[in-house]
């Protein structure tokens, strides 16, 4: 798969995703079935053209995404995407919609012979054209544009929608809704073992660009070497009992032991939710809440 940060022109007839897809969530999914669908079907280069907001954000994206483009990017080729094309959204936000179907869309850029988005698509300046103005702009090019329906599961599926569940610690009902498990991954920047309690804790200090769950106690899986999945327990939070500030997860490897994590980066599945975060008196408090929340994580992992 290739991946472009400026507009090309492309040599083959092409079928186009567009949107900024950034939970990669079952919705986000159809639109790339499809896509990769019309691709093989009609011959197509698979194409997704998508933004970079790091300079400038429409305001209804919020201010986090739910994970980095690596991951999103990923999961893209694996659906069977050819190509991206990812263009810094201050170069076409004051495009009118005539134009972006014109100098982006068109036989001089992307090539696209079927242009796929969701039912909520909007363009052109001020995010005032919609999928009837595509359909009416698009046709004198010879695009076919094909607007896919909502997937619905109890409601309309969204990114909105799961930040909202996963920041109130509804990770079941956020994990139906991608698809697949919510995890965090980050470097480790600390593995030693716990407050006298005998256990490993591996600590990684958390990006606060992104959506971050409730802060609380996870019931968890770690991701080792060679693809091994290992039952775990994480915290999630600013550790308020040492009066901390920053956003860490730390989490207790049930299989090391007492030993020392030995990577450099750990991928974390969280589960479930324990508990919120507290703040404890006494160290003693704190220790007996760690005791109980890894008793409590164990009894869930070994039903």
């Amino acid at each position: 798969m290739e991946i472009h940060r400026k507009l090309i022109p492309v040599g083959t007839k092409t079928s186009v995703a567009l949107g900024y897809f950034d939970g990669m969530h079952r919705g986000h999914e159809e639109i790339m079935r499809q896509t990769v669908e019309f691709a093989k079907r009609m011959h197509l280069h698979a194409t997704v053209f998508t933004f970079d907001f790091s300079a400038a954000r429409p305001g209804e994206k919020g201010k986090q995404d739910l994970f980095s483009r690596d991951f999103i990017y990923s999961r893209m080729e694996k659906l069977g995407v050819d190509l991206i094309v990812e263009i810094p959204f201050n170069e076409i936000r004051n495009m009118s919609g005539r134009d972006f179907i014109y100098k982006v869309l068109g036989h001089g850029c992307l090539n696209a012979a079927v242009i796929n988005c969701g039912e909520d698509f909007r363009f052109g300046k001020g995010r005032n054209s919609d999928t009837v103005a595509m359909k009416r702009l698009a046709g004198p090019h010879g695009i076919q544009v094909n607007v896919v329906p909502f997937v619905l599961d109890d409601g309309i599926i969204s990114t909105t929608r799961i930040k909202q569940l996963i920041s109130v610690g509804d990770i079941p009902a956020a994990e139906q809704l991608l698809g697949y498990r919510y995890f965090i991954e980050s470097p480790v920047i600390k593995k030693d073992t716990g407050v006298g309690m005998n256990f490993s804790s591996v600590s990684q200090l958390l990006d606060e660009t992104y959506t971050l769950p409730k802060f609380g106690v996870y019931i968890s899986r770690s991701l080792l070497k060679n693809s091994n999945w290992q039952d775990s327990v994480t915290y999630i939070g600013t550790r308020p009992s040492r009066n901390g500030e920053a956003v860490y997860a730390d989490t207790n490897i049930f299989s090391l032991n007492g030993a020392q994590y030995r990577e450099k980066f750990l991928h974390i599945e969280l589960l479930r939710m324990i508990r919120a975060e507290e703040k404890f008196e006494s160290l003693s408090d704190l220790k007996d809440a760690i005791s109980n929340d890894i008793k409590r994580a164990k009894m869930y992992t070994e039903r």
